[in-house]
């Protein structure tokens, strides 16, 4: 039987050493990659020239974009190019993410069943223990996974569990998936797209798996998740987007009565769990500022789907 296409999609920022450890990787794999796309998110140490040498390998496609757009404009960037590049699954991760050299292979064992919108790795630590900034969602009917993986191998239902959402660190997601559903909110700039996009997925009759035999690597400098209880301050200016981009989802939830009782709720409950950490005064004053700051942008905030034609 003939390989489905697929093509990867990394997205980079300023990480040049990373971003090749991770190439390397993804050249590694067991299962054949049609294409490689590299969407450069306007890079300022090298990486540029470490493309062009790449751009010379006709199994990378190359983008540069023109300024920083964030992980959410790169990945939807390089999600819209797979796609109209006929991808029948699009391989979707960040730059500081290391697959196993059996990762897409494994993944790919689940994209037979009838309905499965994405498959998710199980994302690790560089110690080996679970990243908490990649959990995903396990959905509420995990009873519905016996009918949906029927016939599959027994160490297949084994290491799988339904999803409703989760991140984009090797996330493999159905081609025409951005066709039908769009693409993810390029203007979510950092944080919350990819919780957006697979939660779109899932909402729309399509099933998510986590596929626990599949395993990458992220390396971040610590094991920390996007939780007010842990993120530290050096990443209050992404708290902003995130709260602001949680603002949205949860106003497309709720009418706007409890859309906006939501939010006054938000700010007393935000405000304690980063008062409640102890933090240095200063420290505390600016994740307090980006809090603030993306709950009131969130009254307005409404980016549009873009859909492929």
């Amino acid at each position: 039987m003939e390989a489905l296409k697929v093509i990867c999609v990394i997205v980079t920022y300023n990480r040049l050493e990373l971003l090749k450890e991770s190439v390397a990787a993804v050249m590694q794999q067991t299962y054949p990659l049609h294409r490689v796309v590299i969407v450069d998110n306007h890079s300022t140490d090298g990486t540029d020239n470490y493309l062009a040498g790449l751009s010379q390998n006709p199994l990378f496609h190359i983008v540069t974009l023109e300024k920083n757009t964030g992980g959410a404009g790169g990945f939807s960037k390089g999600i819209e190019t797979a796609a109209r590049q006929q991808a029948d699954w699009i391989w979707v991760m960040d730059d500081d993410t290391i697959p196993k050299p059996d990762s897409l292979e494994r993944l790919m064992a689940y994209t037979t069943f009838k309905d499965v919108g994405y498959v998710n790795s199980k994302v690790v630590w560089t110690d080996g223990s679970l990243h908490e900034m990649n959990l995903p969602r396990l959905a509420k009917q995990q009873a519905a996974k016996a009918e949906i993986l029927k016939g599959a191998a027994e160490e297949v239902v084994a290491h799988a569990s339904l999803i409703d959402t989760t991140s984009f660190v090797s996330l493999l997601v159905r081609g025409d998936i951005p066709y039908r559903l769009g693409l993810p909110f390029k203007e979510f700039f950092i944080w919350c797209d990819d919780a957006e996009y697979t939660m779109r997925i899932t909402q729309n009759g399509y099933y998510g798996i986590w596929a626990a035999d599949s395993v990458v690597v992220h390396k971040t400098p610590t094991n920390y998740s996007t939780s007010l209880n842990t993120v530290p301050a050096s990443a209050a200016w992404k708290v902003y987007y995130g709260v602001r981009n949680e603002s949205l989802l949860r106003r497309k939830r709720k009418g706007w009565l409890l859309f906006v009782l939501a939010q006054l709720n938000c700010f007393r409950t935000h405000a304690h769990r980063i008062r409640k950490r102890h933090l240095p005064k200063e420290e505390e004053r600016v994740l307090l500022k980006a809090n603030f700051r993306g709950l009131i942008d969130g009254f307005t905030f409404n980016p549009r789907v873009d859909f492929l034609k």
